[in-house]
């Protein structure tokens, strides 16, 4: 209650400090025309990109249709104008990984209606998927591809080689965003082998696609095989959900979604055993929509969305325990996480934290309370001072359930799960630079000097702050500019700065996306 008071505090303090909107028209006029303008990844009507490699690689792509963008739209000709829906509109647009911008105009025509323009420019969506990473003597590789566009139509299918050391894995996944020419229906399957494990999946589910929309609904299967020890052990997953929206606002969001999933595995071998849960589950979201729209946070060039609104989101699931259903122990999972976002002239905050825990048989454990902060400080054009720190505090935690802390999540240096325990602190500091936007019409590049200190502990310990471990290094960022996500490859050199043994000096990591 004291941290829900506290962010109501300050966002009372902050909302006047907030970037105002772009100018749009006053909402209440009629719209006469919606124009759908799509463009393909290089404008080569413009003489710096009146190239033949460009012109080549238009021909090859092919440009997203008009009606694969029409039906993600929130308004249509005959509706009031609502710049409200524009702009949830072009955020709803931005978030599709075949689009890297996208501007949405309006005019008022002599008859005193509006004629709105929708302007699309494609993201190149073939891509190559690849990674590379070393560190405490394991090497980690990943390749294939992804195509984001497919005959654009709006459809994604990957195929990716992993290796985790010796541990080879290969997936395949496809997604329809507008399953069965249906807007926003979305249907999702995917396959994934490795040396004694084998998975598939597949799923239908329309979310809540804007403030707007009055009902969510889904469903998935998954299936899986593995064989720990020589046993093999089946799993089979189903699960359906239902949501509804209490009011619609575009000023917030009030829904409630309701849920049932289903587990069976069974293990054969010497020992056979039948494991089975049902959940019941129920969630809701409280959200305000205060979106501001910034550039250089976690990408590079492209529009970024941040949502400054304070966000509720609770939720419960519970398993009776029901011999007929096969549940051996009733279990109750709560769970509660908190958003907030800041804005000032040249900062960005976004603040986080959460509570879960886990009621089996009369016991409470698994508790785990978070709290994570971001700020992103831009005092000049092509840089950003990155902060972060991130406190987790866990009390009687299943072995399985320990909080870790690595090179994976944040603190490098250290190999991929150094250290392990209940409680777990994590402080990071990047000074980016944005060296050079839109390279030869292709890359964005920047540099960066990164300081990471953390460390975990173990539950009935003292916290002791000479415990922590730190690491400094430098980094190169690498983003292709015309995609859509424009992510960079995230390559960095960290050299611990706590004394360690039987380890490298230097850990060198490649993965994709920024560290924070």
């Amino acid at each position: 209650m004291r941290l829900l008071t506290f962010l109501l505090c300050l966002h009372a303090a902050s909302s006047a400090a907030a970037p105002p909107r772009k100018a749009r028209l006053p909402a209440g006029l009629v719209i006469a025309s919606v124009t759908i303008d799509a463009r393909n990844v290089f404008e080569t009507e413009a003489p710096p990109e009146n190239k033949l490699l460009y012109k080549a690689a238009n021909r090859a792509h092919i440009r997203t249709r008009d009606h694969v963008i029409e039906r993600e739209l929130l308004f249509a000709a005959g509706d009031r104008y609502d710049p409200l829906l524009i702009e949830e509109t072009e955020r709803n647009l931005r978030a599709l990984p075949f689009l890297r911008r996208v501007e949405i105009s309006a005019i008022v025509n002599k008859k005193g209606t509006v004629d709105v323009t929708v302007r699309t420019f494609d993201s190149w969506t073939l891509e190559v998927v690849a990674g590379f990473k070393r560190a405490g003597g394991v090497t980690n590789i990943k390749g294939g591809f992804a195509e984001n566009n497919i005959l654009g139509q709006g459809k994604a299918a990957s195929a990716v080689y992993s290796k985790d050391g010796d541990a080879v894995s290969r997936s395949f996944s496809y997604k329809d965003r507008q399953f069965l020419r249906h807007k926003r229906l979305q249907f999702l399957t995917a396959a994934q082998t490795a040396q004694g494990s084998k998975s598939y999946s597949i799923g239908v589910d329309r979310p809540f696609y804007a403030s707007i929309a009055r009902t969510a609904f889904g469903g998935s299967v998954v299936y899986a095989e593995n064989r720990p020890a020589g046993t093999l052990r089946r799993s089979g997953e189903a699960g359906v959900s239902f949501g509804v929206a209490l009011a619609t606002s575009t000023a917030r969001t009030r829904r409630v979604t309701l849920g049932l999933s289903t587990r069976r595995a069974v293990s054969d071998g010497p020992l056979p055993d039948v494991e089975q849960q049902t959940f019941l589950k129920l969630g809701g979201e409280w959200q305000e929509l205060d979106f501001i729209t910034a550039r250089r946070i976690h990408v590079f060039t492209r529009d970024e969305d941040f949502n400054l609104g304070l966000g509720v989101f609770p939720s419960v699931a519970w398993a009776p325990r029901a011999p007929a259903l096969g549940t051996r122990e009733a279990q109750l999972l709560p769970r509660v996480e908190l958003t907030k976002g800041f804005a000032w002239s040249s900062e960005l905050l976004l603040l986080k934290s959460g509570y879960r825990s886990k009621y089996a048989n009369g016991n409470n454990g698994d508790r785990v309370a978070s709290f994570e902060g971001s700020l992103f400080v831009r005092g000049l054009s092509y840089q950003t001072l990155a902060f972060h720190a991130a406190l987790d505090h866990g009390w009687q935690l299943d072995a399985d359930s320990q909080l870790s802390l690595g090179e994976l999540n944040g603190l490098r240096g250290y190999g991929l799960s150094r250290f392990t325990g209940s409680r777990r602190f994590l402080y990071n500091i990047e000074d980016r630079v944005y060296v050079w936007d839109n390279l030869f019409r292709l890359l964005d590049v920047g540099a960066v000097a990164v300081y990471d200190s953390g460390y975990a502990w173990p539950e009935g310990s003292s916290v002791n702050l000479a415990d922590l471990k730190s690491s400094v290094g430098l980094g190169l960022r690498v983003a292709p500019s015309r995609s859509g996500s424009n992510s960079p490859v995230r390559v960095d050199l960290a050299y611990p700065v706590s004394r360690r043994t039987g380890l490298s000096s230097w850990s060198l990591s490649i993965l994709a996306g920024q560290a924070f």
